[in-house]
């Protein structure tokens, strides 16, 4: 039955047969070891990364029979193929109870019973919330706020509607020019639209500045970390996000800019319209879709690529960790910022890289289960995770 779903060749009853048969199966080794024993059967890939995804997809979409809450990621490893790995970790979590090791002689993975382990420190994922900070300074936790209105701003009323923040536009103004700032901590992330009717999603750990009424010739942001933006047209009014000392310029369009200080790179993707990338020392680099400009922060140097993947660039606004080729380091950033941790590494950070998705509702436990398959190892003390050799 999984070598027939795995081949696209199971019909929806027998799909349904063995759903049933992994939530009901009474022997939950011998439901891996017939796993295992079923994709060791494959020939080997030889690195075909379409293919290794198809096999992970449809890993992946089994296990959500099971526990649609669980997408695990897969590490690369160069001893044992990674297919093999990919789609084993996905369905072994669905089972559970069971740990999946090499044994030390024949390289083979095993399935034996888990050790017992300490109870690790419960961190749970980030949700949605930020912080408004009015024109007067004043601030709103949005948080815990239900629908309805939440201030009166120069120009327009705030609203919170379907858990996204809008501005409306008010009756009385004094034609004074007043901001609002949108900002959300680590493990929080928001959606605002703009008085403009620009849609705007925030990553963890980021910030937009903006007028609550769009009243002069430009409309101008400010953006720090990372956002996604589908920009209202207005040809009369170029919209524009300042970066710092850079900035993007827009007709109308969707974007992800990623800005955070302490990543290397200042990268801007492009998925429908144009925009144009310039620096504070006159660079500049029109985009079309599926093009990326990444601007060094440390030696200030301007590149381009069209072969980027948009997908996994916009991954963590549609609730997803997309590790595609991704290294340790940066790896971990993300999870500190979604997961509100400290991370710190006692050593040198191993040169290692991850692939694959997971979704981000997920407890960080469960998550470093799965990156522990790539021979790092973490230890979390309080909301201080540890990396290890």
């Amino acid at each position: 039955m999984i070598q027939r779903y795995t081949n696209d060749a199971a019909t929806p009853a027998e799909q349904k047969e063995l759903s049933d048969f992994i939530a009901d199966s009474p022997n939950d080794e011998l439901f891996t070891e017939a796993l295992m024993e079923q994709m060791e059967r494959y020939p080997s890939m030889d690195g075909d990364v379409r293919t290794f995804e198809g096999m992970a997809d449809k890993a992946l979409l089994l296990s959500r029979l099971n526990r649609p809450e669980t997408l695990p990621a897969m590490p690369r490893r160069s001893y044992i193929q990674p297919w093999v790995w990919a789609a084993a970790c996905a369905l072994v979590l669905v089972i559970g109870g069971v740990y999946l090791g090499r044994h030390p002689k024949s390289g083979h993975a095993v399935v034996d019973a888990a050790p017992p382990k300490p109870a690790p420190t419960v961190i749970s994922p980030g949700k949605n919330g930020a912080i408004l900070t009015l024109s007067d300074g004043s601030t709103i936790a949005l948080d815990s706020l239900g629908n309805g209105k939440v201030a009166s701003q120069q120009g327009s009323d705030v609203f919170i509607r379907q858990g996204k923040l809008t501005y409306a536009a008010a009756s009385a103004t004094s034609g004074e020019v007043a901001y609002n700032t949108l900002s959300t901590p680590k493990g929080r992330q928001y959606h605002i639209q703009l008085p403009d009717g620009t849609e705007v999603w925030l990553n963890a750990a980021s910030s937009i500045h903006y007028p609550t009424l769009f009243s002069s010739a430009d409309r101008v942001v400010d953006v720090t970390g990372e956002a996604y933006f589908e920009v209202a047209k207005d040809v009369a009014h170029p919209f524009k996000v300042r970066l710092g000392k850079t900035q993007i310029d827009v007709l109308g369009t969707h974007f992800n800019v990623n800005a955070y200080s302490n990543e290397p790179a200042i990268a801007t993707t492009l998925l429908e319209g144009s925009v144009r990338f310039s620096t504070g020392d006159g660079k500049s680099q029109l985009l079309k879709p599926g093009e990326q400009t990444r601007f060094d922060q440390a030696t200030q140097a301007l590149t381009w690529t069209d072969s980027v993947k948009v997908s996994s660039v916009v991954a963590w606004k549609n609730g997803i960790f997309d590790f595609n080729n991704m290294g340790l380091r940066e790896a971990m950033q993300q999870l500190e910022r979604w997961y509100d941790i400290d991370v710190k590494y006692e050593k040198k950070a191993p040169k290692i890289s991850f692939y694959g998705k997971m979704t981000k509702n997920i407890q960080l436990a469960d998550l470093l289960t799965i990156l522990e398959r790539s021979k790092v190892h973490f230890q979390v003390e309080g909301r201080t995770l540890i990396v290890k050799p």
